[in-house]
């Protein structure tokens, strides 16, 4: 059993005698439980003897201290960090989620008030199609109703006669 005589014995064992594999963060957080729980004993002696327990008693309450306090003490710890680990990331993502959400919103605000000059290069180029389209049925319809011979057809569009020749 490990004899501790103050604060500065439990900071060594759990900040700086720290194995490679842990975290001295952990061992920080930890530190703060062990003391959290000195501070709930000083008012409950406070609160029970009439009055703040003197630097012997507070001494003598590190002594009392089973090594088993610095186990509890980690694993303590280790749910706080995780659970604050935790509430970070789902807020984090919450954000990240709000924020392209909006961003998605902006853009379709965006996009619509780019809508009537798109409207109008569209409407255009459907007007123009169609009148391409008609001249190429008119073409089309022409051919097809007058005569089919295209020789006629160069004839009489250079208003020349057709002459025939006899073998």
């Amino acid at each position: 059993m490990s004899n501790f005589s103050g604060p500065a014995d439990i900071y060594k064992e759990l900040v700086e005698n720290v194995p490679e594999d842990e975290e001295w963060l952990l061992g920080l957080v930890a530190f703060g439980v062990v003391e959290e729980q000195k501070i709930e004993w000083m008012k409950h002696h406070t609160l029970n003897n009439g009055g703040a327990p003197t630097t012997e008693e507070i001494e003598n309450w590190y002594r009392q201290q089973p090594e088993g306090v610095l186990l509890r003490a980690k694993d303590t710890a280790t749910a706080r960090l995780t659970s604050y680990a935790q509430d970070a990331i789902s807020a984090y993502m919450t954000e990240y989620e709000n924020e392209t959400r909006e961003g998605i919103l902006v853009e379709e605000i965006r996009s619509a008030k780019r809508f009537w000059p798109q409207f109008g290069v569209n409407l255009a180029g459907g007007f123009a199609s169609a009148i391409l389209f008609a001249a190429l049925l008119t073409l089309f319809a022409f051919f097809a109703f007058n005569d089919s011979s295209p020789v006629d057809i160069g004839a009489k569009i250079g208003n020349h006669k057709e002459e025939v020749i006899h073998d």
